[in-house]
């Protein structure tokens, strides 16, 4: 049997708070500076964590797509009806205006560090609804300084539901399903705007 660490180094709601720690830390670096160093945190606590307790990860193409469509599925309403409220809520929340650096950040940073922390860390010791509740807290720890307080609730209130519903894709189909399933998500809501913005700009 393998050896664990000491539970107070590996007990998620620790590693939470550390990651709060840093989040108040940060309070007075720029947006980007800022939002680069906490999704450092997020993966340097989670590999500390898989480092300890073990992670087990299992690839199935049939349970990655269903969690990219059931994404798909909830996001298209959203981008048809709102486009460009979307386009400047992601540009605000991720200090760009440069679709390319939006992608980047989005798909290959925020979305699986995430996931892996929330979905992965928090979801496997302490369940779907702490994990939910966690991501939801982190929207506030992450945007709040940087806009208006209105719109940071909002966003923790989207971040609350899409936590939910990849709390459910981590359940049914496993932790690489619900990476996919936000960077799905992710893309759709908060690059794709940009993307059609852009197209429109060089067809007029």
């Amino acid at each position: 049997m393998t050896k664990r660490g000491p539970a107070t180094l590996t007990e998620p709601l620790v590693l939470f708070l550390i990651f709060v720690g840093v989040g108040i830390g940060t309070l007075t670096l720029p947006q980007s500076t800022r939002l680069a160093a906490l999704w450092s945190t997020l993966a340097a606590l989670t590999l500390f964590h898989w480092a300890r307790a073990g992670v087990e990860l299992e690839l199935s193409l049939p349970q990655v797509g269903r969690g990219a469509l059931l994404a798909l599925v909830i996001s298209l309403p959203l981008l048809a009806f709102l486009s460009t409220q979307l386009r400047i809520f992601a540009e605000r929340l991720h200090a760009t205006q440069n679709a390319v650096l939006l992608f980047y950040q989005v798909c290959f940073i925020s979305a699986p560090v995430e996931e892996a922390f929330f979905r992965g860390v928090i979801f496997e010791e302490k369940g779907s609804s702490a994990a939910a509740g966690f991501y939801a807290a982190s929207a506030f720890l992450f945007y709040a300084p940087h806009v208006p307080i209105l719109v940071a609730l909002l966003v923790t209130l989207a971040m609350s539901l899409l936590g939910v519903v990849y709390g459910h894709v981590r359940e049914r189909y496993g932790l690489v399903a619900a990476i996919a399933s936000h960077v799905v998500a992710g893309f759709t809501l908060q690059v794709l705007p940009s993307w059609l913005d852009a197209l429109r700009t060089l067809l007029i």
